[in-house]
């Protein structure tokens, strides 16, 4: 049974929230197998341009401050996004941070783009799943000796929900790793809006692409569906392919959460912050009224028990009346099945115990 970790959002002269939280990672004992030197990781979400429901940059300095004070050496990052908008390339992904606070002067850490600058930067990790034998996760994460997840517990249009599982799958994979996740077929050009610069053409590594008329161009006989060519391009005019069926793509991302949390084993670690809880992605260019009131910040060592006991206790909050998804509220066991009916987001946990054998057993430990 694992020990989540679990301080509520009540602060006060003294006990500072601030200070709840250097307490739990403290508590968690994670701080300590840390060793001198090593690089450490911290897989934040920077929020897309025109959202501002990710998780405050404040809680991430004070994970580097933690980190640091041992004598490793931390730094933020995340990978580069599938879609085209503020973090597709590692240009506008580190702009996208300093608009949103994750600067080396206000977070004491660097943040680096894992997938490198184009997303092309990735290495294949095996895992023993239904639809993938290996997992293409960015190369900067898989190089760091140790990583510590800060994740936002909302919802997601596509998942039901997003948490530890979400940030380790779709958030640790290369550009590449999430077109595999999303799609079930091979990219497509949107030929008005290709520039003829070639970056597609010198990406695929089989190649599949030509130019006609300075227009990128498919061979679908050579296409192996990688993705990189959808990477490489900045104007939109490759496509991903078709979307995957709901129940696929949870099955997906599962795989792909799992691929990466078998390879850093004890060597990860991951912050749930319930707060916040809107019913979207923090992908999305925009943050709604949060669905529920804010419970907390859970931690712990297993991700599967952190978003199940994430959902638990965010399944008993209190909606708030000014969401727009209120009546659909009726706190039962899956706040977000509530919201998206037609997304059984249960599937994630039934496939990882069916598929992988993981354990959901918790023990809340709450911290004052």
């Amino acid at each position: 049974m694992d020990e989540i970790l679990f301080t509520d959002m009540q602060a006060e002269f003294g006990n500072s929230l601030e200070k709840k939280f250097r307490k739990l990672l403290k508590k968690s004992a994670f701080l300590e197998s840390i060793k001198e030197g090593e690089l450490v990781a911290l897989k934040v979400h920077v929020g897309e341009r025109g959202n501002l429901g990710y998780v405050n940059p404040n809680f991430a300095r004070i994970v580097v401050e933690e980190v640091k004070a041992v004598g490793a050496k931390p730094f933020l990052t995340d990978t580069n996004t599938l879609y085209s908008g503020g973090r597709h390339n590692g240009v506008d992904h580190s702009l996208t941070a300093a608009r949103h606070g994750f600067t080396l002067a206000t977070v004491g850490a660097p943040f680096i783009a894992a997938d490198g600058v184009r997303g092309l930067d990735y290495r294949e990790v095996a895992v023993a799943g239904r639809h993938f034998k290996k997992a293409k996760l960015a190369g900067g994460i898989l190089q760091a000796d140790r990583i510590i997840l800060l994740n936002h517990f909302k919802g997601h249009i596509e998942a039901g929900f997003g948490g530890a599982i979400k940030n380790l799958s779709m958030g640790c994979a290369s550009i590449a790793g999430k077109m595999e996740q999303h799609a079930d077929s091979k990219p497509k050009v949107k030929s008005e809006n290709c520039t003829g610069c070639r970056q597609c053409y010198w990406a695929c590594p089989t190649g599949a692409i030509s130019m006609e008329e300075n227009k990128a161009v498919i061979d679908y006989e050579l296409c192996i569906g990688c993705g990189q060519c959808v990477a490489a391009c900045n104007y939109e005019a490759m496509l991903a392919g078709d979307s995957a069926d709901n129940q696929s793509f949870i099955q997906k991302v599962t795989e792909y959460a799992f691929a990466a949390a078998d390879y850093f084993g004890d060597r990860a670690y991951y912050i749930n912050f319930a707060i916040n809880i809107a019913p979207d992605c923090d992908c999305w260019p925009a943050n709604d009224v949060p669905l529920v009131e804010d419970v907390g910040i859970l931690a712990g060592g297993n991700p599967f028990a952190l978003d199940k006991a994430s959902l638990d206790l965010v399944s008993q909050a209190k909606a708030h009346r000014t969401s727009r998804h209120y009546d659909k509220i009726r706190g039962g066991h899956n706040l977000f099945q509530e919201v998206y009916p037609d997304i059984h987001s249960d599937t994630t946990f039934e496939y990882a115990i069916q598929q992988f054998n993981v354990s959901l057993d918790y023990k809340l430990r709450q911290l004052k």
